[in-house]
């Protein structure tokens, strides 16, 4: 469930829209705004650890991208992505490790399709891999598949299946994909999809669009070898709820911004092995963020 917003919504361009617009195939390739690059923020105040040591948990991430539109056909295509991460982790009576700031690269492959009479298939491979051990695969590596279907029971309604799991970090946790969708009209849309995204949608009109969403928020990442517990594995889990304004002129600019309440999450630090976890519960705090896009 490794960093779910960037996998299924912010991470892969537009798809939701693409099988709406595909007479954009039907001119040149670079009409389409094959090329993108961008970057998001998000920002998270200071959680109440309300067990262990207590204090406050802070986070910080961003995020730079470049990603590319290749269309095989009218209804498949792929979007090869890097991107490049640094996040901070700053719980100021942490027992296990001093280190606060962390970096890895991503590179993830993404496969669209409408091929199939009334479903749409989302497939993505994503290898995280830590800037500061690049030579440690092994260690610091982490692999992220997910497989998401759509399947249209009706105009107005569909309902989600599919499997999101990752391997590394002495852990392989594997997810269930399962949802329904509902949009009455074409303003309104109602979504509930475990465990990746949650939402009350308004579309004003082609580009202006205003949500109610649940964001959850996972990061798991190893420490380094010179921490009190070298190469702690830690693992950070969050949901929020926020109102989420998005602009966008179809593959080529999109902007968010975005703000509203974390309501608590978990957060657990194990050895080297995996094991000997500690384990503490997060209180609830502020966030905030915003995400670029822009096609060239």
């Amino acid at each position: 469930m490794n960093r779910l917003v960037k996998l299924a919504i912010c991470g892969i361009l537009p798809l939701l829209l693409l099988g709406e617009e595909e007479e954009s195939l039907s001119y040149s390739y670079w009409d389409i705004h094959p090329l993108h690059i961008g970057g998001n923020i998000i920002r998270i105040g200071g959680a109440d650890v309300e067990s262990g040591d207590s204090g406050h948990l802070y986070f910080r991430k961003n995020t730079a991208f470049l990603s590319m539109l290749v269309p095989m056909n009218r209804k498949s295509y792929f979007f090869p992505r890097i991107e490049f991460n640094n996040f901070t982790l700053d719980w100021n009576q942490n027992p296990k490790f001093d280190e606060t700031h962390f970096y890895y690269a991503q590179l993830s492959l993404t496969f669209y399709t409408t091929g199939l009479d009334d479903w749409r298939w989302i497939m993505r491979g994503d290898y995280n891999l830590d800037l500061e051990h690049f030579s440690d695969p092994s260690r610091y590596g982490l692999f992220t598949l997910l497989m998401w279907g759509r399947y249209a029971l009706h105009k107005k309604w569909g309902y989600h299946v599919g499997v999101l799991g990752s391997v590394g970090m002495e852990g392989a946790p594997v997810y269930p994909i399962i949802g329904i969708d509902w949009a009455p009209n074409k303003h309104w849309l109602f979504e509930a999809v475990f465990p990746i995204t949650y939402s009350i949608q308004y579309k004003l009109d082609k580009n202006w669009r205003f949500s109610l969403k649940g964001r959850p928020l996972k990061e798991r990442f190893r420490v380094g070898s010179h921490e009190p517990q070298p190469r702690s594995i830690f693992n950070y889990s969050t949901i929020g709820t926020e109102f989420n304004i998005l602009y966008e002129q179809f593959l080529w600019l999109e902007i968010q911004l975005y703000a509203g309440y974390s309501f608590g999450g978990n957060f657990y630090i194990k050895n080297q092995q995996g094991r000997q976890g500690l384990y503490t519960e997060l209180g609830g705090a502020p966030y905030a963020g915003a995400t670029l896009d822009y096609g060239f």
